[in-house]
């Protein structure tokens, strides 16, 4: 008994800071249908705040700074009032004119808002743990109950300040105008318009009241575990948003429901499940994929929440913003045209360009960045054909992205030179092989993991995702008899071409352009085929489609199992090239990176991952020989986040979005002509 109301009493705590956290991604979620990855560093924010307001003095930026030694109840206060300030202020620059835009272009805008956020933090507080001051509540002893389950005082806090939070919150909502134009806001912002609400008010209320949230959440999560660091809030928003959906993602009951229920079910897992401490993150992600499967809607959500809206992600491809910047991206969207419309001949001029980059390129450096930048370009093209093609939110690529890199890597070096003996350049066809091997097997778990998402839309698609590719990633962690965990896999061979090896950087960008070439090959042929036309028809519009006869579930699994293969068989040469890889290579902020390249280059079309790609890698070098970057380099992060969200606001379709019009039209002519 004293050991199961431990570990009930620790679940309860735990619950109570996820529910927090909760709280703020259900609130704004409910009044403009907005998943903000945001909050998990605003969590962190809180965090930080609260710590610095503690001491007397704490380095900002490198230069010592005095600070007001506050106790810890008035700096936690001070903290959720800056934080939710900086709530306001976030939505007011990035999130307010993204209103009535596409529906991706919020959520990306989220996740680069996330990026500076993060980024920032590291500058300015640096990259080292922040300790959290001790004081008074801290030092009394714990409490005891039934005489076996110790509590501090500070746990006790911790649950009855969510308990007071929520029902304040509950009557706020329910009792006062604010929370009555909320729930107006909620249900229908035309309509609250029309009778008078404020909605923009109204919304920048929920965000600063959501925000509050999260910094008390982050407070209480530092306060508990002794530190601030700058990447603290990044697992936490992910289990709150885990427990937002669990409870029904909109509903304030369900968010604290659902914070609890995982916080116990977290405690409860790890203290009698088998290595259950090292699986518990898993154990968050099954539970959800398994209640939204059963439920989609979460245990206390409406049904009609888990729907996509109509129309595709980013929409058409217009350009927002002043006259001069649609006039700029009109001729952009001209000579995009034209160059789709010659079709092959472009294409084979691009490889041409390639090949001689790759024998006239004196660096070696460069060559390998270039290297680096055709990989990415691969992997986006892979995420681009459920994404941009087939219109459905994949938050878990990575996932197949690891299968072929561990494939092998397992294969060549813990079983051919581990167990048997056998040096790489004996089997040097083995790599060829394991291509389209690691895609099929990498397609293959494609389908597996998509088979259950068929049920579910819009964000629940995307949030059932990120749980699967964040499982497998902590298998890959935890399994390490078969991956080694987090030590990773050394020693991965060069490629290597009938004994002679390609280890050169030269020689690995060729074989990086040729696999290129034929991925790129075989999706423009797919895409342009009725498979792909299908797919376009339930980007467009699923419930069309199905009413024209269009079996939306199998071509669905024919996109997964296509952007799986191309993971999988891109994965295979990416552990080559590297010669090293750990699960840290295919984390969520990876997969965000791959999501953020096909949105900067262009959603739906062929170039714009590769497009994304040169932007994303060849920046993040250039940037280095900025002076103020080379001081403090997390502000490269911070400049791409500034550069996307700038993207999102005045041309969400992207770079290249000329070039997706142009495949539209081509298949519509090609439909008129049958």
């Amino acid at each position: 008994m004293d050991y199961f109301g431990q570990l009930l009493a620790n679940g309860l705590v735990l619950g109570a800071i996820y529910a927090l956290t909760a709280v703020a991604f259900t609130l704004v979620y409910g009044v403009v249908r907005l998943v903000n990855f945001a909050f998990g560093e605003l969590f962190m924010v809180g965090a930080f705040v609260t710590v610095s307001l503690m001491q007397d003095e704490v380095k900002l930026v490198g230069v010592t700074v005095p600070m007001p030694a506050l106790p810890f109840p008035v700096a936690a206060l001070g903290a959720i009032l800056v934080t939710a300030l900086l709530g306001v202020v976030v939505d007011r620059i990035a999130y307010r004119p993204l209103r009535n835009a596409p529906r991706l272009a919020p959520l990306i805008t989220s996740i680069a808002v996330s990026v500076v956020l993060q980024s920032l933090a590291q500058t300015i507080w640096g990259a080292e743990e922040l300790p959290f001051p001790t004081f008074g509540l801290s030092d009394f002893p714990p409490i005891v109950l039934f005489d076996e389950i110790y509590l501090s005082v500070m746990d006790l806090v911790v649950m009855a300040t969510a308990v007071v939070a929520m029902i304040g919150l509950t009557l706020f909502v329910s009792c006062t105008r604010l929370g009555r134009a909320m729930r107006a806001s909620a249900e229908d912002q035309t309509a609250a318009r029309l009778v008078g609400v404020p909605v923009n008010r109204v919304v920048g209320a929920a965000f600063a009241i959501g925000s509050g949230f999260a910094a008390l959440a982050g407070l209480l999560y530092a306060q508990s575990y002794g530190f601030a660091h700058a990447t603290m809030g990044f697992l936490p928003g992910l289990k709150a948003l885990t427990a937002a959906v669990l409870g029904g993602i909109g509903s304030i009951p369900g968010a604290a429901l659902g914070g609890v229920v995982l916080g116990l079910v977290e405690a409860l897992g790890a203290g009698y499940l088998p290595n259950g401490s090292a699986y518990k993150d898993a154990i968050s992600f099954v539970l959800l994929v398994l209640l939204l499967y059963v439920r989609p809607q979460g245990l206390l959500g409406r049904p009609e929440l888990n729907s996509a809206g109509r129309g595709s992600l980013l929409g058409g491809a217009g350009a927002l913003g002043p006259l001069w910047v649609r006039a700029m991206f009109e001729k952009v969207d001209g000579a995009l045209g034209r160059l789709g419309h010659a079709g092959a001949p472009v294409a084979v001029g691009a490889l041409v360009v390639a090949v001689a980059v790759g024998a006239l390129l004196p660096s070696d450096y460069w060559l390998r960045i270039l290297t680096v930048v055709v990989i990415y370009g691969m992997l986006a093209s892979g995420l681009n054909v459920i994404v941009g093609f087939a219109g459905l939110l994949d938050l878990g690529f990575v996932a197949f992205w690891a299968v072929g890199s561990y494939l092998t890597s397992i294969l060549f070096v813990l079983v051919l030179r581990g167990t048997f003996g056998i040096e790489p350049q004996e089997v040097w066809w083995l790599l060829y092989l394991n291509l389209p091997v690691g895609g099929l097997l990498a397609a293959l778990l494609a389908v597996v993991l998509g088979t259950p998402t068929l049920r579910l839309r819009g964000d629940y698609l995307a949030i059932m995702t990120l749980g699967f590719g964040e499982i497998v990633r902590i298998v890959a962690i935890n399994w390490v008899g078969l991956t080694r965990g987090p030590m990773g896999i050394r020693g991965i061979p060069s490629p290597n071409l009938f004994g002679y090896p390609l280890g050169s950087a030269r020689a690995q960008f060729f074989v990086a352009v040729v696999l290129a070439a034929i991925v790129l090959f075989a999706i423009a042929k797919l895409v342009r085929s009725y498979v792909g036309r299908a797919w376009v028809a339930i980007r467009e519009d699923e419930e069309a489609a199905e009413a024209m006869g269009v079996p939306t579930a199998r071509y669905k699994l024919y996109a997964y199992a296509a952007s799986g293969f191309i993971g999988g068989f891109v994965g295979v040469f990416y552990a080559h090239y590297q010669q090293y890889i750990s699960p840290l290579n295919f984390s969520l902020f990876e997969n965000i990176i791959i999501l953020m390249l096909i949105v900067l280059g262009g959603l739906g079309t062929f170039i714009g991952p590769m497009v994304g790609a040169v932007i994303w890698i060849v920046f993040l070098q250039v940037a280095i020989d900025i002076p103020f970057v080379q001081a403090y380099p997390e502000t490269r992060f911070a400049l791409l986040g500034v550069i996307l969200i700038a993207l999102m606001l005045f041309r969400p379709q992207g770079l290249a979005a000329g070039a997706r019009v142009r495949l539209l039209m081509a298949g519509a002519d090609r439909r008129t002509a049958r």
